[in-house]
């Protein structure tokens, strides 16, 4: 009796290439509104829904895509991020979406953990934006 080695297909593998990426836009997409809902009404989506799932199942599919690239051998150019306008107004939106998650906390701690976070982001910021000039 003959074995036969089962092998997937170039395009089957390409398939499941593309729909790993639709699946992991849909998840971030589900993410950000997640978190959106959270910021505005605190407790209402952590009660139901753990944080932690959603964040595990966005790095296993992103572990996927970096799989089934490698194995296709599929590479992307490097891109040159640029400033723009919007990165500010992402932050700010955070920001807020922050402090309206720390309504509980005292006045000085809030004060406290809204400028260390602010610290952080204007680090992040310069870090990514430090090999431009």
């Amino acid at each position: 009796m003959r074995l036969k080695k089962i092998t997937i297909s170039k395009n089957a593998l390409l398939i499941s290439y593309k729909l790993a990426y639709d699946l992991l836009l849909l998840l971030l997409l589900t993410f950000a509104a997640t978190l959106a809902a959270e910021g505005l009404l605190p407790g209402l989506v952590s009660s139901k829904i753990s944080f932690s799932k959603t964040t595990i199942s966005l790095f296993l599919v992103l572990a996927l895509i970096a799989y089934l690239g490698k194995k296709l051998d599929i590479t992307y150019d490097k891109i040159k991020i640029s400033k723009t306008k919007f990165l500010p107004m992402i932050i700010l939106f955070s920001f807020l979406l922050i402090g309206s998650s720390m309504l509980k906390f005292s006045l000085w701690e809030n004060i406290t953990i809204a400028l260390i976070t602010l610290f952080v982001f204007f680090l992040l910021y310069e870090i990514i934006f430090s090999s431009e000039e």
